[in-house]
Formats: C-alpha cells, structure tokens, sequence
C-alpha cells in the first residue's frame, strides 16, 4: 500500500476547491436503476455518508426514505458540475431526463421530475451524465 497526502484547504472558514455536485444512486441490476438525485458543494463521499448515517432525515436521505439502504446493492455515480453551470438547474434536468428515459425505479425516493424548471445550457452535460449511466448500470439505451 502506498502512502498518499490529500491537502485539504480551508479558507475564510470553509472547504476550497471540492466544486459542485450531482449524483444519482443506482440499484445493481435493475432495468430501472435510479433511486434516488441529488447535488452537493461537499466532495461525493462525504455526501455519500452523510446519506447512509446521518438520522437527520433532511441530511441522512436515503437512510430515512429508502428502506432497503442497508439490503439493496447500490451503486453512486457522481459527476462534477462546469462552474459556468447552475447545480440545481443540471439536478433538474438530471432528473427529468432520467424520468424520461425510463431509468427512475419504481422505488425512486428524490425529488420529482419537473420540480425545478432547467435551462438548455446544461443539455450536453446532462445527455453524457445519463449516457454514463446507461453505461454503468447495461440498462438498453
């Protein structure tokens, strides 16, 4: 095992240079994998945790909303928003173009297609993010 440092850099008070966020957890093996979408301004993993143990349910998501957290192999694909695009606006269309290709399970606990309303800016990253996705998971494009 090699050793590795991560410098960490904290500035005026918070975490610099972990960027923003979407992701989507996905349940292996399913032809209708995403359970759940979100975003972040905190790195995936800490993001990640914080859904499995924290029991706020408004921080610890998945932990209060999916039951099967604990039983189901999921998988989280997290991918890096461009800072010229809007976080909640590529969430939005992440969303609505999952629901639209079929990929939101029966079981999905996020927030609903259409919520938010998203901007044609953040079509092509959307479009690779859900062709990551596809690729991931085998679901037939």
């Amino acid at each position: 095992m090699e050793n590795e440092a991560i410098l960490l850099q904290v500035r005026d008070g918070d975490l610099v240079g972990v960027g923003s966020w979407v992701y989507v957890w996905l349940r292996a093996g399913a032809d209708r994998p995403v359970v759940y979408a979100g975003s972040t301004g905190v790195p995936p993993v800490v993001r990640t945790w914080l859904h499995l143990h924290d029991t706020d349910p408004d921080v610890g998501r998945l932990l209060a909303r999916y039951p099967d957290v604990a039983r189901d192999p999921l998988d989280v694909l997290a991918f890096s928003v461009p800072p010229r695009l809007h976080r909640a606006a590529v969430k939005a269309a992440l969303v609505d173009r999952l629901e639209s290709r079929g990929l939101l399970s029966d079981r999905y606990v996020g927030d609903p297609p259409g919520l938010l309303t998203s901007n044609g800016a953040v079509a092509p990253a959307v479009d690779w993010m859900v062709g990551q996705v596809v690729a991931h998971t085998g679901v037939s494009d």
